[in-house]
């Protein structure tokens, strides 16, 4: 049996139950091989634009017999897979804009698809994407791995229009997980927002708004992770 990490964990728990899926940028394999395993799946297609991490993923499916089970294909992105009968579609390690750019590609077809998205970077435009897209997002899921803290979003078309502000646009709905790896995730961002604050400190010429809409989303993930520990407490003494 495959053993996935807390990330890919996170992501496979979010499947569609008895659904066909894509996992794009499948690397081992691993994702869509344990998804089949543990029958969250009915089958899956494995993609990736490379050939070695494909030959990868073909000899994992090979070890665990799934070959009938699971689909390979070497393409970029989303480009020439069949999306009918697809439910699920899982797009992991990349940047947010590369992510937008393979979801853009497909826009048409999202429509009845359950979107479940792990950017490495870039998580704002993402979500700002998302909901300017007619997508909602209907929950986040945190994972701290090897130092790092990571938001997977699970999203699905609406039709709804979004306007996503700044702090919406670095959070999304990550403060709704109430895990340690979520406060793992928060404290992240702050300490990224608190490091960019500095450095506009101490530029000659600072932007005054940029400054004044830095200092709020500090003060609101402050805000957030306060009742957090609050919550927290009073369960504590429940």
């Amino acid at each position: 049996m495959i053993h996935l990490d807390k990330r890919l964990a996170c992501m496979a728990g979010m499947m569609t139950a008895g659904g066909r899926g894509i996992d794009v940028g499948t690397d081992h394999g691993y994702l869509a091989v344990s998804l089949v395993q543990q029958g969250s799946a009915a089958s899956m297609i494995a993609t990736d634009i490379n050939e070695a991490p494909l030959r990868s993923a073909q000899s994992c499916i090979r070890e665990n017999g799934l070959e009938d089970k699971i689909e390979t294909v070497l393409t970029d992105g989303l480009q020439g897979v069949d999306l009918s009968g697809v439910t699920d579609i899982f797009i992991a390690g990349m940047g947010g804009i590369l992510i937008t750019e393979i979801l853009a590609a497909r826009l048409s077809e999202l429509q009845d698809k359950n979107l479940i998205l792990q950017p490495m970077t870039q998580s704002p435009a993402l979500r700002a994407w998302l909901l300017e897209h007619g997508f909602a997002i209907c929950k986040e899921r945190c994972a701290a791995v090897g130092g790092k803290a990571y938001s997977i979003i699970n999203a699905r078309f609406d039709g709804e229009k979004r306007p996503c502000d700044l702090l919406y646009g670095l959070i999304g709905r990550s403060w709704e997980d109430e895990s340690e790896d979520a406060e793992i995730y928060l404290q992240t961002l702050l300490a990224r927002q608190q490091k960019v604050l500095r450095g506009l400190q101490q530029a000659e010429n600072a932007d005054p708004e940029k400054l004044m809409e830095t200092r709020m989303v500090i003060a609101r993930l402050q805000e957030l992770l306060l009742q957090r520990d609050t919550k927290e407490e009073h369960h504590d003494n429940c």
